[in-house]
């Protein structure tokens, strides 16, 4: 005898089933249904091609940041000693920096991690700077391959955003710098680091770097969903190999689902560690923090819920509209892809939608 399903997959199988059918049906042809997966205990949905391998975006910069976990755990690596130290064959001294300050003193892996190097963002750059990995050129030039030191070159002849420590400005150079230090530190490339450190304990069997170790003609042929960009599909692109910087890789939504479980619940991170990693440092904006490498979600902040609290989420987000974050009150994951960088707010519409329902069933249990 089977027991009735609870009240959180039953609101699954209705309220959400029928949300996202009417989402989808209001998307534009060239796009795909939203892959989503969302599981709690005892309920579990999964929507769309969730078989279908897509690009992480930003959601990479958690395997970053769980990696260099890992090092620290096996004593490699320490968050708060200069990167010059681990790394002394890096050469900081190109690198732009606020005026009296040495990186190769200050400079620390914390700084890299909470987004506080005071590097600017070569990939997203300001407004009146160009740079040769910036979204446009990557467009303009798709057939060049990137690597991340030549991503962290970029950000030569720009400004400073201010001293290691002293500012929170987001981007992916200071994640590309991290690959290099972990790179050299343990003596291996970053995808190969991530592989031995983080893929394989989790169970991360269908997660890669195609845009770095395929030829063209086999990137061409691989099935990865597509991104579109101001106008242009993505995700074939031998230049999003820059997007390597912020950790971003070809994954699957279940892959990203083994990661969380691996890191909040079978002890992939330390609890003392995960809970720095996690720990909310600085404002992007209303409802959104980062912390020591991962962004923590205050759904309340975004639209006022006045009748329920709603979770806290841990977890990461992408530029395509991907999000993958626990919830750590009530072991829950919201795992989701909307395949281009103008669906974000109809991504965050729905996980708001996805937290209520949370919300709402954790209260009738």
């Amino acid at each position: 005898m089977t027991s009735s399903p609870g009240p959180f997959q039953q609101w699954c199988d209705t309220a959400l089933t029928a949300r996202l059918h009417r989402l989808s049906r209001r998307r534009a042809p060239r796009l795909p249904a939203p892959q989503v997966l969302v599981t709690a205990p005892g309920a579990r949905l999964a929507y769309g091609d969730v078989d279908l391998p897509f690009h992480t975006a930003s959601v990479g910069k958690v395997f970053v940041a769980v990696l260099t976990a890992r090092l620290v755990q096996d004593g490699l690596v320490d968050l708060d000693v200069p990167v010059s130290r681990l790394a002394p064959g890096l050469d900081l001294s190109r690198l732009p920096a606020a005026p009296g300050v040495d990186l190769r003193r200050e400079l620390t892996v914390d700084h890299l991690l909470s987004h506080r190097s005071g590097l600017p963002d070569p990939v997203l750059p300001p407004r009146g700077h160009r740079t040769e990995c910036s979204l446009a050129a990557l467009l303009a030039d798709p057939a060049r391959r990137w690597t991340t030191a030549e991503v962290v070159a970029q950000t030569q002849g720009m400004a400073p955003t201010g001293a290691p420590g002293r500012r929170f400005a987001y981007g992916d150079a200071s994640y590309a710098l991290l690959q290099c230090v972990l790179e050299e530190v343990a003596g291996a490339p970053y995808p190969e680091l991530l592989r031995e450190h983080v893929l394989a304990p989790a169970g991360m069997s269908h997660t890669g770097f195609p845009h770095c170790t395929c030829t063209d003609e086999e990137l061409r042929t691989l099935r990865i969903a597509p991104i579109w960009v101001r106008g242009h599909e993505f995700s074939h692109l031998p230049s999003l190999s820059a997007g390597t910087a912020d950790g971003g890789a070809v994954t699957t939504l279940g892959d990203l689902e083994r990661l969380q479980t691996a890191v909040h619940e079978e002890g992939l991170v330390s609890p003392a560690l995960l809970a720095r990693l996690s720990r909310p440092r600085s404002r992007l904006r209303a409802g959104i923090y980062y912390g020591t490498g991962m962004c923590v979600l205050r759904l309340d902040e975004l639209v006022p819920v006045r009748r329920r609290r709603l979770p806290v989420g841990v977890g990461g987000l992408g530029l395509w509209a991907t999000h993958c974050f626990y919830y750590p009150e009530l072991g829950a994951q919201v795992v989701m892809n909307f395949h281009s960088t103008r669906q974000m707010a109809r991504s965050f519409r729905l996980h708001m939608f996805i937290a209520r329902g949370l919300a709402a069933s954790a209260g009738s249990s």
